[in-house]
């Protein structure tokens, strides 16, 4: 078995310490704590690959739950025309479809009106969350292999989220155990 650095935003999306032996390592949330805390797991780790998993906003019209392997990772940072938008692809297990991760520094709502360039990566993009592409640029710039797995977890009903992200992560662990143990 490879070595695993498995890194979640938060234990409260899914309560326990680690999946069939393989710790889970908190890595705060959003890009910046991610990124930071990812780096410094690296260097102290020495992984052979990194998974990413977590719950995530839905974009598209997926069943909460359902958990999605990222393909893509875009980052939010807008600046005009001095620096654009950038993605970064991630490993794949499954190829099977695309699935483009927004990584905002926000929470993102639904009902919400957004600037243009930003709605557009909206639009782009199958799903949101905070934290991949932190971890995706640490793990590119240390040449490991990135996995993403995300699941939404409500339908714009937040009170949902809780269950919602507990199936998700049940959904996971079976992955998990079967595509990399």
């Amino acid at each position: 078995m490879p070595n695993i650095l498995l890194v979640s935003a938060t234990d409260i999306e899914h309560s326990e310490k680690e999946i069939y032996g393989v710790p889970i390592h908190i890595v705060g949330i959003g890009k910046y704590n991610s990124a930071i805390n990812t780096y410094k797991l690296v260097n102290e780790l020495n992984p052979d690959i990194v998974i990413n998993f977590g719950s995530c906003a839905n974009l598209r019209d997926y069943k909460p739950g359902t958990v999605l392997e990222v393909t893509d990772s875009v980052n939010d940072f807008y600046a005009g025309e001095i620096y654009k938008y950038t993605n970064l692809k991630l490993n794949t297990k499954l190829n099977k479809e695309e699935v483009r991760c927004f990584s905002t520094d926000t929470f993102f709502e639904k009902n919400k009106t957004y600037p243009k360039p930003y709605q557009d990566n909206i639009n782009y993009c199958h799903v949101a969350e905070m934290e991949l592409y932190g971890i995706a640029s640490i793990c590119k710039l240390n040449d490991i292999p990135i996995y993403g797995y995300k699941w939404p977890s409500d339908d714009g009903d937040h009170l949902q989220w809780k269950i919602n992200a507990a199936i998700g992560f049940q959904n996971f662990k079976q992955i998990f155990k079967t595509r990399f143990l």
